[in-house]
């Protein structure tokens, strides 16, 4: 029958441990030992050794009801009486705790995001709260052996206080995946799985250790005997890295290039003399949010020999002169994926002409977060001291 599995609440000494009780699972629980049902997969179940996606929902989220818990349907048996709130955390801390992420998991096929997949299976994890509120680190539904309900949820609360705590963000994220995954607390304190921690590193272990039922240590509780003695030689022993070799297989390999969609100006602006703008640019990526790397220039120029590495793509133009000007820009993923783009825009003298009047009123969009503007902005301008 699947179990609950908390992640780490706060110790005397400090560190972080297992602690506060969740409600029951409902009387109509799926109860289904290691995942066989009449001695077969469920039909959700994915096949053994395929990839999968980790979506880390940073946004925040208000979770209807269902067993088991469906990332896609957004609901759980537990923690959906009320709104979880956004992690209230910069961009650049949320990219930082994905890149530890990955780095983690680079072993395995599992594709690790922020953006809500558009189809297929994906284990999500709400991302916000405080431990303070919810009475541990973060919690996941185990005992899944398999991932034979690829759709669960989990949840990791380190906000507040907590906030910066990329390290643990990371390795508390991937202890609540894996649980969903049916892997189970082990009794290696260095191991992701171990069931204390705190903002030290701390790393999936290709070695087997003892199964541990609480933050006492005490053996049992495996959730998946037969993989176990497959792996280990014993029921009670868990490889975590070769788990998820068999549960995902071989690394997950980014080869999609970040599309780009040009938000403001529009193509074929027009800027009263001096051209002063914002340009903000839209991505869509397998990976995203992560740091891109931009390069921004000139029709007529060279490409810049160096980007600037940004989380949030965009640059201003400052003092462009009259003239008919066409911009490029090229972004590339951490991967080395690259796509490209190009603009134009007109400088004149004359003021831009009066907007057509609109009848009945709308509320413009929030202007966007911009932490990164173009660092390179005087090769721009050097070159367009050139009119054209």
């Amino acid at each position: 029958m699947i179990t609950v599995a908390l992640a780490l609440a706060l110790a005397p000494g400090g560190r972080h441990r297992l602690d506060v009780p969740l409600p029951p699972a409902p009387r109509e629980h799926f109860g289904h030992g290691d995942a066989l049902v009449d001695g077969r997969l469920p039909a959700t179940a994915r096949e053994p050794g395929t990839p999968t996606t980790l979506f880390v929902n940073f946004d925040g989220v208000d979770l209807g009801h269902c067993n088991p818990s469906n990332s896609i349907k957004n609901c759980h048996w537990y923690n959906d009486a009320s709104p979880i709130p956004a992690f209230s955390g910069s961009l650049q801390t949320r990219v930082s705790i994905l890149q530890a992420m990955r780095r983690h998991a680079d072993m395995f096929g599992v594709r690790i995001t922020a953006v809500r997949p558009r189809s297929g299976h994906y284990t999500m994890l709400v991302y916000g709260g405080t431990e303070e509120d919810f009475g541990a680190l973060g919690s996941a539904p185990s005992g899944d052996c398999y991932d034979a309900y690829p759709d669960e949820i989990g949840f990791v609360h380190l906000d507040g206080e907590l906030v910066d705590w990329v390290v643990a963000g990371a390795t508390t994220s991937l202890h609540e995946a894996a649980h969903t995954w049916g892997l189970d607390h082990v009794d290696l304190e260095s191991e992701i799985m171990y069931p204390e921690g705190d903002n030290t590193p701390t790393a999936f272990d290709d070695a087997c250790h003892g199964i541990v039922a609480d933050v006492d240590l005490t053996p049992g509780g495996q959730s998946c005997p037969e993989l176990n003695t497959a792996l280990c030689g014993a029921p009670d022993r868990q490889d975590s890295v070769q788990a998820l070799v068999e549960l995902f297989g071989p690394p997950y390999v980014d080869e999609t290039a970040p599309s780009i969609e040009l938000v403001e100006p529009h193509d074929g602006a027009y800027f009263q003399v001096p051209g002063d703008f914002e340009v903000e640019l839209e991505l869509d990526d397998d990976l995203h949010p992560q740091n891109y790397a931009m390069w921004a220039w000139l029709d007529g120029d060279a490409r810049p020999a160096e980007p600037n590495l940004t989380v949030a793509p965009g640059f201003h133009v400052s003092a462009l002169p009259v003239g008919h000007w066409r911009f490029h820009v090229a972004i590339a993923d951490e991967a080395g994926n690259e796509s490209t783009l190009s603009f134009e825009v007109e400088v004149g003298v004359d003021p831009p002409p009066e907007p057509e009047p609109s009848h009945g009123c709308a509320l413009g969009p929030a202007a966007p977060d911009r932490t990164v503007l173009l660092a390179a902005l005087p090769l721009l301008l050097a070159a367009a001291r050139r009119k054209r």
